[in-house]
């Protein structure tokens, strides 16, 4: 692909558009690429702990909360204990299935 020749934005610029197509980049343009790239990655690295550092606090706080709201609810019962029958008269169960078991008197 080559510019057309009244794009002026390509016209005496140094880099890699007017290089010969055989040419290999020069070295200082290979380091000035690997530099910017190693500038950008340091930049990402560096922000990422940060980042990490709040996502914990969050969850810390959250965990936090939830401790304190299961201690406030430990003293009450949950509604899914049991109890046994008190009067020990229990003549059916009912299953999750909505299936009704007799008990027989022994």
């Amino acid at each position: 692909w080559r510019s057309h020749p009244g794009n002026q934005f390509n016209k005496d610029q140094g880099g890699p558009s007017n290089r010969p197509q055989n040419q290999r980049p020069s070295l200082y343009e290979r380091t000035t690429k690997l530099e910017e790239t190693l500038a950008q990655f340091m930049k990402i690295s560096m922000s990422n702990p940060k980042s990490t550092e709040s996502t914990i606090k969050s969850l810390e706080i959250q965990v936090g909360q939830l401790a304190k709201q299961i201690d406030e609810n430990s003293s009450r019962s949950f509604g899914a204990n049991s109890e046994k029958n008190p009067k020990e008269e229990c003549k059916a169960v009912m299953t999750r299935s909505k299936r009704k078991t007799m008990v027989e008197d022994e």
